[in-house]
Formats: structure tokens, C-alpha cells, sequence
């Protein structure tokens, strides 16, 4: 007497609904990603700027951080959103918000707060 094997494996609705689950996450992750990816070219031209700050005038250093960041194509932050600081030494501070679009109305909102000490 011949014993039926149990079918194992996923079925054509679950393999949908898994790569329904998935391409939901990888557009979301396109549409986030490339943000992050110009919020860590900002910090990087924040942490050039800080390096060339001393005997500059928080003017000076807010027109060396909007040369830099237009070169690299970003147009999320802008010379308002960059303040120098004093308190211990001299801080350079960013505050900036980027809202996203992501599917009809809804969006993503990014909020991005950086501090780093200038020379």
C-alpha cells in the first residue's frame, strides 16, 4: 500500500500576497532611502565646513554650507535652517524637516536635527 505525502510549499495566493508584502516595502524604502542618502551628504559638508570654520563669521559659514550642499544637488535645507551657536566654543546647529510623497495623500516626514563643534 502506497502512503500519500503531504504537499508542502506555499500556494499562488500566499506567493502574491508575499511579494505584495515586500514590493510595498521596497518602494517605501525608495522612497526614504535617497533622503537619508542626502542627510549624510549634509552632515558630511557640515563636518568640512566646522573643519574650515575658525576666523569665520557664522555669515561666512552658512555661504561656505550652501555652496557646498548646492553642488551636491541638495535642495531640502536651506542657510535658514543652519544656526551657529555659542556656548561652549562655537556649535554649528541644523534643524530641517523633509516631507515626502508616498501614495496619494499619504507621506513620509523626516525630521533631522545635527550638531557639530566648530573650530
Amino acid at each position: 500500500m502506497k502512503t500519500l505525502k503531504k504537499a508542502q510549499g506555499i500556494t499562488l495566493i500566499g506567493f502574491i500576497f508575499v511579494l505584495a508584502v515586500l514590493g510595498f516595502f521596497l518602494f517605501a524604502g525608495m522612497q526614504i532611502g535617497p533622503v537619508y542618502m542626502d542627510h549624510m551628504s549634509v552632515v558630511k559638508a557640515m563636518k568640512a565646513e566646522a573643519a574650515e570654520s575658525s576666523g569665520k563669521t557664522p555669515a561666512q559659514i552658512k555661504n561656505g554650507l550652501v555652496n557646498r550642499l548646492g553642488i551636491s544637488y541638495i535642495d531640502h535645507v536651506k542657510a535658514s535652517d543652519f544656526k551657529v551657536v555659542r556656548g561652549n566654543g562655537r556649535e554649528l546647529k541644523l534643524e530641517y524637516e523633509v516631507k515626502q510623497p508616498f501614495i496619494y495623500n499619504l507621506s513620509f516626514l523626516m525630521e533631522f536635527k545635527e550638531q557639530i563643534q566648530l573650530n
